[in-house]
């Protein structure tokens, strides 16, 4: 079990954490800013008191004590100062994993084409040995924490169940996004990830997903931008609330054991950005909400080809990812939600059951490997400057893969984001062979029954080993 004793500090907020000065010398600037209370709840004059100081709280998350306020950054002072606060920061803003995508073509659902092409779900099912021990029933839910599905998806319709609900509200991501409207019913996808992660647990039609009779629902926190740590905890805690018995998330990001700085370029001033990060404590809160609610958390290891427990590496590429311009990291960092006590964390395979050239990896780190594809051949002539016949040769169909879009179509894709709904899907099959039980004890049985184990240095990169739907269920 993983365990975390430190105060962190992630990333995400620091690129917009600068403050603005006016031509009068005043700070002028307003900052989103997440607050998390001693307690599981929030006072009732919260709001009245944060409009005292001319601050507006945009979201609450209640049920552990969760609120994200907007204020200048002259007003930080108070409301870290606010009766009940426990820690208070800038916002931690949460993005998907990047991925490759390549849109399927020449495809023709009426002969069910796709199944050959689904290389990775015949490797997870053992070429479809295991539909014949199940294929999962609607009396087991998988709740995805994500961009939305494709509610008419002619592969996804057959499992989509009642009780989706949009998580995104009116103006989306600090009001970058116009086009959202806040309707809690909107969870329709327009990126295509949640689509794409939805077909590889409950696919059913001309391509087919590890659990294909698998209920599946959709928690939408994402448009086309980023997520506020709010809208997961939320979309989380309402996932467990209906029910779910599994939840998958393939997003995540990195937080900082330490110190983050800014240096002014102009008047050489080093300021300390903080180390306070009530997102991080709200997100072990919501895990242990969603687990005492009998729901399975199951999230991405990331796509930056590190080692995540090699401190040293992280703050590195941290740096090199992040850092300039003034802005520095001191301390070891971490990538979240994966080190979250309680979690399954899955790493990303390519054929041959080989670690992914993007896959985070790291010993302690890593619960379970499932299939996500690679990049080995697309970085290779990308490089070589012969991309265009990578895809004339359709070499992608050999490492990328395959499942539905947000348009009723499908695409191929990589990622750990990939490789997660694949483990969700047999946690799914599991319950539904064995009965309902509690998220340790599912843990243990996916990790004992589902699994071609490996052993020594191997766990690092697959933990209890390769995910097997065939093994999980004979």
């Amino acid at each position: 079990m993983k365990k975390i004793f430190a105060v962190l500090l992630s990333v995400a907020l620091l690129l917009s954490f600068l403050p603005a000065v006016s031509a009068t010398g005043k700070d002028v600037h307003q900052e989103y800013y997440s607050v998390l209370f001693q307690k599981n709840s929030i006072p009732a004059s919260f709001a009245k008191e944060v409009s005292k100081f001319g601050g507006e709280v945009v979201y609450t998350v209640p049920e552990i004590g969760f609120a994200q306020v907007k204020a200048s950054t002259a007003s930080f002072s108070k409301l870290k100062g606010m009766a009940g606060v426990s820690v208070a920061n800038p916002s931690i803003s949460w993005n998907l994993p990047e991925s490759q995508q390549i849109k399927a073509d020449n495809v023709n659902p009426a002969d069910a084409a796709l199944w050959e092409k689904q290389w990775d779900i015949h490797r997870i099912t053992n070429d479809g040995e295991s539909y014949k021990l199940g294929t999962g029933s609607h009396d087991v839910v998988v709740g995805i924490v994500d961009t939305g599905i494709d509610r008419d998806h002619p592969d996804l319709v057959k499992n989509l169940l009642p009780g989706s609900k949009n998580f995104v509200p009116a103006g989306g991501f600090q009001g970058t996004e116009p086009y959202e409207t806040g309707d809690k019913a909107a969870f329709d996808d327009i990126h295509g990830h949640g689509s794409h992660v939805a077909g590889s647990i409950a696919g059913n039609g001309a391509m087919l997903g590890v659990a294909p009779d698998t209920g599946i629902r959709a928690y939408r926190v994402f448009g086309t931008s980023s997520a506020e740590s709010a809208w997961i905890y939320d979309a989380m805690i309402a996932a467990a609330n209906d029910g779910v018995d599994v939840i998958s998330m393939s997003l995540g990001g990195f937080d900082v054991i330490g110190q983050t700085f800014y240096v002014d370029p102009v008047t050489g001033k080093k300021e300390n950005l903080g180390n306070d990060v009530a997102d991080f404590i709200g997100y072990k809160r919501a895990v242990e909400y969603a687990t005492n609610k009998g729901a399975l958390v199951v999230v991405a290891a990331g796509n930056d080809g590190i080692n995540a427990t090699n401190k040293k590496e992280v703050m590195d590429f941290l740096n090199s990812e992040y850092g300039g311009d003034g802005l520095y990291f001191v301390g070891a960092g971490f990538e979240v939600p994966g080190t979250i006590p309680g979690v399954v964390t899955v790493s990303a395979t390519g054929p041959k059951d080989v670690l992914a050239n993007y896959s985070n990896y790291g010993p302690g780190f890593i619960d379970i490997a499932a299939v996500g594809g690679d990049a080995r051949l697309y970085d290779q002539y990308a490089a070589e400057g012969r991309f265009n016949e990578y895809l004339a040769k359709r070499l992608f169909e050999t490492e990328f893969n395959l499942s539905a879009s947000d348009d009723g179509g499908w695409y191929w894709s990589i990622g750990t984001s990939m490789a997660t709904p694949k483990v969700s899907a047999v946690a799914a099959l599991l319950i539904d062979k064995y009965g309902k039980m509690s998220p340790a004890k599912l843990q243990d049985l996916l990790y004992k029954k589902a699994v071609d184990p490996v052993k020594g240095k191997d766990k690092q990169y697959f933990g209890y080993g390769h995910l097997d739907a065939y093994d999980a269920l004979k």
